[in-house]
């Protein structure tokens, strides 16, 4: 066999040249040149063969648990050595040449390995194999013994003993195969006899070795094999043969480093461990000669000084340190020629695992032996690996650079590395795919922040971090941003003069006193600023938000708290100020009108109160800052009170829930005094409602209420609901309205304020509307639109609380001769005839903000319509299947039909009237989607004996003229979202070309405005910052269409279960583009499968049914399964370049799903939703189901 084929990945350096053993030591500084028929590639490594196959996948967990076999057969082993148990007489260590070899063995210095579970090889296997791999697996001596028996065997017998090490090389590798001691005495053979052993070893078929073996085996088997040749290079080193002989060495490692560039991947990792074992044992070796060298060479210089020199004591510790001195001058070279060959060609080996293995011991080489690898030459093996393909071996390369940064005294031979390397650490500690890299690479930044090594701008990008939506990064970034602000604050104090004079200028503040000036002003004003410099995202929708890493869009679909407060949870236990609230709410709370008056220049208090005032921003961020504050502060005393009653005194207890009352009380009166000063500025006043929110927590519950400081607080909820009109007050001020109603004893007053809020609303909508024209568009002026607009979205969120049935069909608000003659019989009646706005107006066109506002009122009148629908069903229900329920009358189905008509009309003319992509229609499509699948859920009520079922009159099915209405909008949805995100969808059917004609021009949505911005880009002046902001202007609104075209798709098919859509064509249209339009698509798309899943994976509590091609109508009921839910991403993430998706289908089976999070165990919906508790089968009337939205 061609001596090339194993060579394949030698070095291209020159190599010793392998002598031909002898029985009498010499030493030989020849090189050995590589053969001139070794092929070599460009980079002086050999090349793999054709079939060699490996990837960068991550590095699996090692432990895990022995075969049921083996485990059998070592509890057998263990009964039989029961009674044998004795105490052994302390065996002795080995002699040679009457030094006793200070080392301990593998098992911690045992005299006797126990046989542990999960071995490699059991000790009756190693015992089988014989031979020094018997005495080293076995157990039956210590590393220390049987490193001390061999080099007896090799002094009696070099040849033999040689082989015996390489023999038990082969077997650690897997292979049975051995050497003789004539392959030994004959090096030039040493490479075709190794292809041979190959060759025999693949014929064998392995699917594995030692060092990978499953379970516990490979880390006993790793720990047995790496002490080994430790204890040996250590036994080599004290008796001398390591320096005298070095024949032995230098035959090992050609052999060694000749596997180590194997194509067979157990011949070149076994080696290679090997390899890296021998050199750290080195390095161990030279740092105790190098620290012994330089104890002598101290004596002898202090022996020199004496005033009667010992001459001849002096000459022998100078002996002794020359001695030391040429003994590391022989290593040395050695080190240094198993670096070349074998490290520099496995560092960037195919495998991760070896290259994680030569990362790990380069960092010990550089702790252990600076003087020889502490330098450019090879810390830049680790900076070019920082950018390796496997996170396992990144992440081992930032774990070394600790070690090496953590010495203070490397610290100035680090500084070139840093500045070539930093801007990559800085990009693995804020982009890497690898959560655990990205935390260890913030920890390592830390480090150099506090060397001095970071640049401001690097400070800047890892102190973004504490805004990453990943909980381990805000908490590892926690420290290293609370450095930042402690600078700051710094810096503030030195600007006023330093802390002692500040300290002496500042008045004496005592713990209840929070207005009193104090120096943690200065640090929540330097939180503040960083927090809002951090920040740059004003300008982003709210359920937008920006990668702190990458800088990427990010949509994110649960609500939750604020990124300020989630921020500053993170910094909790980090900044001491911070789990302060009461002071924070003080500091808030002061008037900033006497910090900013005119005084004497060199006043330190003056000059203190003007350093520290709020700008709006910073208000709101505190704000935020104080909710995050004063959760985790009454969080943590309910935590302390449900611990074990064992664990506190009842004296404890009752100092706990007194203090846990007392904070309770104390932010029940601070939310009076900031909505007072923060309630006229919208985001601020939201940010209180928020802090108002602490106090629902289920935790505080049962503390006891004061009623008066209650009903003042929801006076304040219900003046700020009416006061405020955008979203960003109205949702925390509802949620404030839903929390309070969980409090049981206080339910009257609570019922009697919402009420009173009904009237508000009711009114100021009666007074708004003119039944003449209520529903003409262009009636009203731009101010009064505002108003309408704004109270509409009251309604809707009032509605989504409480129920809006009673209010809203008041008789006080009655009207008739409207534009069509109708009767308006209550505000709902209004607000249906509304919905009619957005119809266009026959008269001139609005200007763009007036038309906006109409079909903003129209849509908002839809939802508000909606949720009047479904208070209604779940009354019905109520009413038909409680024991004392009343019945529904015949009188109040018909009103309520006669209602549901009239909304079914005023929207499907709306979206006649309209081109399907516009937003308006999306809004009434989907609104009435959701009507008709709410209503499917009386199918499915199970009325009480003697009840009639007239109600089941309400449920309905689409007409084919409202179901073209609906596919209409889809296609448009689509069509909108494939030309913004360069998706090609399915052409050459008609219902194209209809789709097409329906969709208007959008200049955003041109699928060749990438190559006209490109074409501009080169031919006009832009600057570099506008062609930026429109390319991201262009991701969001991708990234918003892509929501849109997800959130319709989902009532459609809620719709499909419902059995009110026709299946067989609505399916066929959804899946035409199932895998054309992005994974989110897809995934939504793929819940149309349950039904093949749950029939084939028959698992399940109930019975999951779905519309499916060809078959009868059907619908989704109770689809609870047993399995674990995988948890998936709550952010669709826009890349700033759209591939064509090439996801391969999943199998349809329900464990499939379920990997993909479409099979849910349980569905818990708010209050707003439980109306949608089911959806209707019927011809399945018996079971529940569910329908959430």
């Amino acid at each position: 066999m061609d001596a090339s084929a194993v060579n394949k990945r030698a070095s291209g350096r020159l190599r010793k040249q392998p002598e031909a053993h002898t029985s009498s030591p010499f030493s030989s500084s020849s090189k050995r040149k590589r053969d001139e028929t070794d092929e070599v590639n460009a980079e002086g490594d050999r090349e793999m063969p054709d079939d060699y196959e490996s990837d960068d996948e991550e590095v699996e967990e090692e432990d895990g648990e022995p075969a049921e076999e083996e485990l059998r057969e070592q509890k057998k082993k263990a009964r039989r050595a029961k009674p044998a148990a004795s105490k052994r007489p302390t065996q002795k260590k080995t002699k040679v040449n009457g030094a006793s070899l200070p080392y301990r063995s593998a098992t911690e210095g045992a005299r006797k390995r126990a046989t542990k579970k999960g071995s490699a090889r059991s000790a009756a296997n190693a015992e089988a194999v014989g031979g020094l791999y018997a005495e080293v697996f076995g157990g039956s001596e210590a590393q220390d013994d049987v490193v001390g028996n061999w080099l007896k065997r090799f002094d009696a017998d070099e040849t033999v003993a040689l082989a015996e090490i390489v023999n038990f090389i082969l077997r650690c590798t897997g292979c049975e195969g051995e050497v003789s001691q004539h392959d030994i005495e004959d090096p030039d053979g040493m490479t075709n006899k190794l292809d041979d052993l190959r060759d025999e070893y693949q014929a064998s078929n392995p699917t594995d070795y030692p060092l990978i073996a499953k379970g516990k085996a490979a880390g006993i088997f790793k720990q047995s094999l790496v002490g080994f040749f430790r204890s040996l290079v250590k036994a080599m080193a004290i008796k001398g043969v390591l320096y005298d002989n070095p024949i032995l060495m230098e035959n090992v490692q050609m052999w060694i480093s000749t596997m180590s560039s194997a194509p067979d991947r157990s011949f070149r990792h076994t080696a290679t461990l090997m390899a890296l074992t021998i050199m750290t044992a080195l390095c161990g070796v030279a740092r105790e000669i190098s620290e012994d060298s330089a104890k002598l060479s101290r004596q002898a210089e202090t022996e020199k000084k004496k005033a009667r020199v010992n001459q001849d004591r002096v000459k022998s510790i100078e002996r002794n340190a020359k001695e030391k001195m040429r003994a590391l001058e022989t290593i040395e070279p050695m080190l240094k020629d198993w670096f070349d060959v074998v490290f520099i060609h496995r560092y960037r080996d195919v495998d991760p695992i070896i290259r994680r293995d030569c990362v790990a011991a380069l960092g010990d080489w550089i702790v252990t032996m600076p003087d020889m690898f502490f330098d450019g030459q090879h810390l830049r093996y680790l900076g070019w690996v920082l950018s390796d393909t496997a996170s396992t071996t990144r992440g081992e390369v930032i774990k070394q650079l600790h070690r090496v940064y953590k010495n203070k005294d490397l610290l100035g031979g680090l500084k070139t590395f840093t500045e070539k390397f930093r801007p990559r650490l800085v990009e693995v500690a804020t982009t890497d795919a690898e959560i655990s890299v990205r935390v260890s690479g913030i920890e390592l930044l830390d480090q150099l922040r506090d060397s001095g090594l970071l640049e401001p701008d690097d400070v800047d990008a890892v102190g973004r971090m504490i805004f990453d939506s990943d909980a381990r990064i805000r908490k590892t970034v926690a420290g290293f941003f609370a450095e930042n602000v402690n600078d700051l604050s710094s810096s503030k104090i030195d600007d006023l003069g330093g802390l002692e004079s500040l300290e002496e200028s500042l008045p004496e503040a005592g713990d209840e006193n929070n207005d009193t000036p104090r120096l943690e002003w200065l640090k929540y004003k330097s939180l503040a600023e960083m927090l809002g410099s951090y920040d740059a995202d004003d300008n982003l929708p709210s359920q937008i938000e920006r990668s702190k890493g990458d800088g990427g869009l990010a949509l994110h679909l649960g609500s939750g708290d604020s990124r300020f407060s989630l921020a500053a949870d993170a910094l909790y236990e980090k900044l001491k100020e911070i789990k302060d609230w009461q002071a924070l709410a003080g500091f808030l709370l002061l008037d900033n009108s006497d910090r900013n008056t005119n005084g004497v220049a060199d006043d330190a208090l003056l000059q203190f109160k003007t350093e520290t005032v709020l700008a709006e921003k910073e208000e709101a961020i505190l704000l935020e800052v104080l909710n995050a504050s004063a959760k985790r502060a009454l969080s943590g005393l309910a935590e302390q009170l449900k611990a074990p009653k064992t664990k506190l005194t009842a004296r404890q207890r009752e100092h706990l829930e007194e203090e846990q009352e007392e904070a309770a009380r104390h932010l029940a009166g601070l939310v009076p005094k900031l909505l007072k000063k923060f309630g006229d500025v919208p985001s601020t006043a939201a940010a209180v409602l928020r802090v108002e929110s602490v106090l629902s927590l289920p935790s505080l519950r049962d503390v006891p209420q004061d009623s008066v400081a209650y009903a003042a607080r929801l006076d304040d909820v219900r003046k700020h609901f009416m006061s405020h009109g955008t979203d960003e007050v109205l949702a925390p001020a509802s949620n404030a309205i839903l929390h309070a109603k969980s409090y049981g004893e206080l339910e009257d007053m609570t019922e009697e304020k919402i009420a009173a809020l009904w009237e508000d609303v009711v009114s100021n909508l009666s007074e708004l509307l003119n039944p003449a024209t209520v529903a003409v568009r262009g009636a009203l002026p731009y101010e009064e639109l505002t108003a309408l607009s704004n109270n509409l979205l009251r309604i809707v969120r009032l509605s989504s609380v409480s129920d809006c049935t009673p209010s809203l069909e008041d008789s006080s608000v009655t009207a008739a001769g409207g534009a069509g003659g109708e009767d308006y019989h209550g505000a709902i009646d209004y607000i249906i005839a509304l919905i009619q706005r957005a119809n266009p107006a026959s008269g001139p066109t609005p200007d763009a903000d007036e038309a906006a506002l109409e079909d903003e009122i129209a849509a908002r009148a839809a939802e508000a319509a909606l949720f009047y629908l479904r208070w209604k069903i779940k009354a019905i229900i109520s009413a038909v299947t409680t024991s004392n329920g009343p019945g529904v009358s015949m009188d109040d189905l018909e009103l309520l039909a006669t209602r549901r008509d009239a909304y079914v009309t005023n929207v499907q003319s709306a979206l006649e009237a309209r081109k399907p992509s516009e937003g308006v229609s999306l809004v009434l499509a989907s609104s009435l989607l959701e009507m008709y699948t709410s209503a499917a859920i009386l199918r499915d009520v199970k009325p009480r004996p003697g009840m009639s079922d007239d109600y089941t009159a309400l449920v309905m099915a689409f007409t084919a003229e409202l179901q073209t209405l609906i596919l209409r909008v889809f296609a448009a949805s689509e069509k909108g979202f494939a030309k913004l995100g360069g998706k090609k969808l399915e052409a050459g059917q008609l219902a194209r070309e209809e789709e097409a004609e329906a969709v208007d021009d959008d200049p955003m949505s041109d699928p060749e405005s990438d190559d006209d911005d490109d074409e501009q880009t080169h031919t006009q002046t832009q600057t570099q910052t506008q062609t930026s902001h429109r390319h991201e202007a262009k991701i969001l609104a991708t990234l918003l269409a892509e929501q849109k075209l997800c959130a319709l798709t989902g009532k459609i098919i809620h719709a499909l279960f419902a059995d009110v859509l026709d299946a067989v064509p609505v399916r066929e249209r959804l899946e035409r583009n199932k895998s054309r339009l992005g994974p989110n698509f897809k995934e939504v798309v793929a819940y149309l499968d349950l039904e093949a899943a749950q029939k084939k994976g028959k698992k399940g509590k109930g019975r999951l049914r779905a519309v499916g091609k060809g078959k009868d109508k059907g619908a989704v009921v109770n689809g609870k399964g047993k399995g674990k839910v995988h948890p998936k991403s709550n952010a669709i993430v826009a890349e700033e370049e759209e591939v064509e998706d090439e996801i391969e289908d999943e199998g349809d089976d329900e464990e499939a799903l379920r990997r993909r999070g479409l099979v849910d165990d349980d569905d818990e919906l708010g209050p707003e939703r439980e109306v949608d508790e089911a959806a209707v089968d019927g011809a399945h009337a018996d079971e529940e189901s569910v329908m959430g939205d």
